[in-house]
């Protein structure tokens, strides 16, 4: 049973967070990913998703948006949104939290409070990427409402792929 007891709080990363988020990501993801992907591809995505210049890239970004979500003063998880204004679409580009945390509501509240946000700013639709392997995650996706749109392959680099759906939803 997990003992985190107190109402989570959402609000925008700042620089200042990376640090945590680059934790909580490296966490999650060794005790997530293995048996979904190799722990190589698990190393190769996180030097290049989460080192220190990118994460500060993408926190200075007009079109991205990274939320945390805490509970007991300590970060729990975290989203990164990209916006494609054009198009009047989201993209979930990253959505974690740490095991310890799951279970409590926080991913619910991080992509209901996006989808609430961007709804709002006018926003169409919100799409992700998910790993094809990633069951768990897949059924958190499609109870949220999310639909896969299709399936896609990528190329990495170093003979990695990401063999993912495209999940997505209407925003209203």
């Amino acid at each position: 049973m997990n003992k985190l007891n107190a109402l989570p709080t959402i609000s925008p990363a700042q620089e200042r967070d990376q640090d945590e988020i680059r934790q909580l990501a490296r966490e999650t993801w060794y005790l997530h990913y293995p048996g979904i992907i190799t722990v190589k591809q698990i190393d190769y995505m996180l030097e290049q998703r989460y080192a220190p210049e990118e994460i500060q890239r993408l926190i200075a970004s007009p079109h991205c948006n990274w939320l945390k979500i805490e509970l007991e003063q300590a970060i729990q998880g975290f989203g990164h949104f990209d916006e494609d204004a054009s198009a009047h679409s989201i993209k979930i580009d990253k959505l974690y939290v740490h095991p310890r945390a799951q279970g409590l509501g926080c991913g619910t509240s991080l992509i209901r409070y996006a989808e609430t946000h961007y709804g709002r700013l006018g926003f169409k639709k919100i799409s992700l990427q998910v790993n094809k392997g990633n069951l768990a995650s897949i059924a958190f996706y499609l109870k949220l409402g999310y639909h896969k749109e299709k399936s896609v392959v990528f190329d990495i680099g170093q003979g990695l792929v990401m063999d993912d759906f495209i999940m997505s939803k209407t925003l209203y």
